[in-house]
């Protein structure tokens, strides 16, 4: 999926869980940061195709190690060892994106290094990828003023 679609789904898991986290600035913080990450493996990303970034693309393949739930546990689980406080939106950020993925027809791997693949029927970019965006938008705002306004 694209990167705003991806930055959707992860505003609808921010608004779900923001009540239930102490710092909610970190949370948000962590989530964004964490749903651009499997992508970093990607030369063709909106972030992975910076320079910074072709070391790592030049050690793994897109949609391998780091587009699995194997990757998102181990990290997860060195940031609750050092920076407890950031581990359960990276957790979450990192799990949006892979979940999205899984919906693609390209899928992903999702407990690499098992070779079973999670894959679906939507094409990148397509039509019901941006029907999907838009949609979104529509349900973040509506849970927006249900959730953080009203509530």
């Amino acid at each position: 999926m694209l990167l705003r679609t991806h930055i959707m789904f992860a505003i609808f898991m921010i608004i779900l869980f923001m009540q239930q986290v102490e710092n909610q600035f970190l949370f948000i913080l962590m989530v964004l940061v964490a749903t651009i990450i499997p992508d970093l493996d990607s030369g063709f990303s909106s972030y992975g195709r910076h320079m910074i970034f072709r070391p790592l693309q030049f050690f793994v393949k897109h949609r391998g190690i780091i587009h699995s739930f194997s990757a998102a546990v181990l990290l997860s689980v060195l940031l609750a060892v050092f920076y407890p406080i950031l581990s359960f939106g990276f957790f979450i950020g990192y799990s949006v994106h892979l979940i999205c993925d899984s919906f693609t027809r390209e899928g992903i791997q999702p407990f690499w290094p098992l070779k079973v693949r999670s894959s679906g029927f939507i094409r990148t970019g397509g039509k019901i990828e941006e029907s999907l965006f838009f949609s979104l938008i529509f349900v973040d705002i509506i849970m927006f003023f249900i959730f953080v306004v009203l509530g």
